[in-house]
């Protein structure tokens, strides 16, 4: 590694797998100094220790006495992998006319070109999830607004396009149990899950089938991961048979979905939760006191929740990490047109990225970088929000805009990356 500089690539992956890598810039080397059990080091050391390394004669090491014996492991390394959780994605006016712009010849819509600037993070995660609140139509069908729904809300549909750019960009699963779940039907269901199915995406928290609700774990990097989603309202009301869309009224469902998860061999237990206050900058009292119950008796991995539109803080729940709302991904809000939406935190968002290690008694540790995701107007672009900033290239307009976003997210999230 001597004589270059690590790329944001190597970091993400240093981090990742643990291994050791040279930071390019202080802001990668203030996370350094934060992460248990791992060492990144500067490149000015890196570079000492390959030239004593090339100086230091063999003799000096063994004096050629006895061969050195050859070190040992008292314990053998946790097994470890990554998730990376990402905000609501809300096919609104404003994001559709952009994706249409940016689609070639022949397509409808292309919205990888507006999520490229983070597909680097996005894919170093061994999991990651996106979050689909919308329905998926059919191929052609109607895309962003689809009318009122008798309690007054909004109906929206996303393009039957979406799920094939998101799997572009990196996102292995969505989840999609939300308050626009059932926005389309029990049609918009279907439609939506067999679109996630053509782009080969899995998914979770509604339903074409009793059997296909029922929680089963899935390998990630050689673990039993079970992933699940709930949605605690519906604009439209919840459908009759109730496996559907996957609901958190209470903490019922939740609690008995995990234990049969832990049933059928899951080792690590991640819960999406779509919550209906909005605009709030921490959660509700009801809201925490339901997460409270679900760890109290769960005893879940990792809570990611969706809903509110804006950031909020990132805690622990005795002992389970909790982000509280990991705001939007990518959505038309953040307009002067907007109503309550036109405020500007519905811009901001949080790339919710743990790392999972197995500990010697075989419980898992959960090790956050949260990493802030700027969607700006105009383009609609969703970038790294600090990382973005120190590039000196950018633009004086881009520059305003993310730091703009920076200064409102870390007012409410620590230790922002």
């Amino acid at each position: 590694m001597c004589g270059g500089t690590a790329s944001q690539r190597q970091l993400t992956e240093a981090w990742r797998t643990g291994g050791v890598v040279a930071s390019p810039t202080q802001h990668w080397l203030a996370y350094a100094a934060v992460m248990r059990s791992r060492t990144i080091l500067g490149l000015t050391m890196a570079c000492a220790l390959c030239a004593v390394a090339a100086t230091v004669d063999a003799d000096e090491v063994n004096d050629g006495a006895t061969p050195s014996a050859a070190a040992e492991r008292l314990h053998p390394p946790g097994r470890t992998f990554t998730v990376a959780a990402v905000g609501d994605f809300l096919s609104e006016g404003l994001v559709n006319t952009q994706a249409a712009a940016a689609a070639p010849s022949g397509v409808r819509y292309d919205y990888e070109p507006l999520l490229r600037p983070i597909e680097s993070v996005v894919q170093q995660a061994d999991l990651a999830i996106c979050h689909m609140e919308t329905p998926v139509g059919r191929p052609g069908a109607k895309v962003g607004f689809a009318g009122t729904s008798p309690y007054g809300t909004h109906l929206i549909a996303a393009a039957y396009e979406a799920p094939f750019d998101f799997k572009r960009v990196g996102f292995d699963r969505c989840s999609t149990a939300s308050n626009h779940a059932n926005d389309l039907g029990l049609a918009g269901i279907d439609s939506t899950l067999d679109a996630l199915d053509a782009a080969g995406l899995s998914h979770t928290g509604t339903a074409r089938t009793a059997a296909e609700a029922v929680p089963h774990p899935f390998v990630v990097n050689g673990v039993q991961v079970a992933h699940m989603s709930y949605a605690r309202n519906s604009n439209t009301g919840f459908p009759h048979d109730a496996w559907r869309v996957r609901q958190a009224v209470t903490a019922t469902n939740v609690i008995n979905d995990v234990a049969t998860a832990r049933a059928n061999g899951a080792e690590v237990v991640i819960i999406s939760l779509h919550v209906y206050v909005e605009m709030q900058k921490g959660p509700t009292a009801d809201d925490r006191a339901l997460v409270n119950q679900i760890v109290a008796q769960a005893h879940p991995n990792l809570i990611v929740i969706h809903g509110p539109h804006v950031v909020q803080p990132v805690e622990r729940v005795n002992g389970t990490l909790v982000f509280w709302s990991v705001g939007n991904l990518l959505s038309g809000m953040g307009a002067s047109d907007r109503g309550k939406y036109a405020d500007l935190r519905t811009l901001d968002g949080l790339l919710a990225t743990v790392r999972f290690t197995q500990q010697p008694d075989g419980s898992w540790s959960t090790e956050p970088w949260t990493v802030l995701l700027c969607n700006v107007t105009g383009s609609r672009k969703v970038y790294l929000g600090l990382t973005t900033l120190l590039d000196p290239s950018i633009s004086a307009t881009l520059r305003s805009q993310l730091q703009a976003c920076a200064t409102r997210a870390s007012a409410v999230v620590a230790e922002l990356r």
